[in-house]
Parts: C-alpha cells; structure tokens; sequence
C-alpha cells in the first residue's frame, strides 16, 4: 500500500513547532469555501489518525491474548506446536492491514455535496 500524503496546511495543524495562532491566522485568510474544504480536510486526518490508533492498541491486546493462549496450547502438548507462537503475529498483522486500510478509506473521503469528478477549491 503506497503512504498516504497529507495535505500541507493540514500537516501544520499537527506539527507541534507550529503555534496554533499562526494556524488561526492561516485560517483566517482562508475564503469560506476553502475554510469549510481545510476544515473537512482537517476532521478527516483527524479520525483517520483515531483509527489507527484503536488499530494499534486492538493489535497489541490481540497479540498478548494470543501469545497468552499459545503458551498454554504449549504447555499443554507435547509435539511440535511452535506454530502457535506465530499465529497472534499473523492475526497482528491481519488487524493492522484492516484498520489501515479503513482508516485511509476514511481520510480519502470527499466533502459533502463533492462529487467523484470534483477539485478542491482553489
């Protein structure tokens, strides 16, 4: 999957040597269809970013769950299972792809009243 570039007066907003009243400057400048185009935007990282981060912290309880039970699948037999000490990393692997993949559906999203064959207001 490619990364995803984010827009750059967006960016600004997250980065943290950037003072917020420079941004509401910025901001103010801005006409009102390209407030409300900046504001979209803006939510849009924003949930995107929520995403990931449920992702990452359902990622880390299922790998600890999972290595939890093959420990015990382990203990439990005697034969070969070093399997089971691979397949939490699998299912880490599964749920991160997912959120991901869901998570830049959602920053991809157009604004409202957009259609597909739309540009952003200049």
């Amino acid at each position: 999957m490619a990364r995803s570039v984010e827009d750059p007066l967006v960016a600004k907003a997250f980065d943290r040597k950037q003072s917020h009243e420079e941004l509401a400057r910025a901001i103010a400048q801005l006409g009102p269809e390209e407030a409300a185009f900046f504001l979209h935007k803006l939510e849009m990282a924003l949930r995107k970013r929520k995403i990931q981060l449920g992702g990452y912290l359902v990622a880390m309880v299922a790998w600890l769950a999972g290595m939890t039970l093959a420990l015990i699948y382990f203990g439990m037999n005697d034969g070969s299972v070093a399997w089971a000490f691979i397949a939490p990393f699998g299912l880490v692997g599964v749920i991160l792809y997912g959120f991901g993949t869901w998570a830049e559906r959602v920053g991809r999203r157009l604004p409202p009243g957009a259609g597909p064959g739309t540009s952003p207001p200049t």
